[in-house]
């Protein structure tokens, strides 16, 4: 599944295409940042929920956070939708 993530970095917005693979790793290109470039965050992250937080570099925690939720916040409803049919969530 390919989605599109907008999320706020040192107070500018960070527009991020996610790919969601089978395994639950989610791989997040940066496609536009509205900021200054030296405050731009990484171009690629890849993220995996651990419990209740969502990981990738120990730099990036609190980007890592807000990326992985927004990326709940959209996946949550087709996710849900293919259980609903019997389909498999990560197919």
């Amino acid at each position: 599944m390919e989605m599109t993530a907008v999320v706020l970095h040192e107070g500018a917005l960070a527009h991020y295409n996610v790919v969601i693979n089978d395994d639950g790793r989610c791989v997040a290109r940066l496609q536009k940042y509205n900021g200054r470039s030296e405050t731009a965050p990484p171009r690629q992250l890849t993220l995996q929920k651990e419990r209740r937080r969502w990981v990738a570099d120990d730099r990036y925690k609190d980007l890592s956070d807000e990326l992985g939720y927004a990326i709940e916040l959209k996946a949550k409803p087709i996710l849900e939708g293919r259980n609903r049919f019997g389909g498999h969530p990560a197919g």
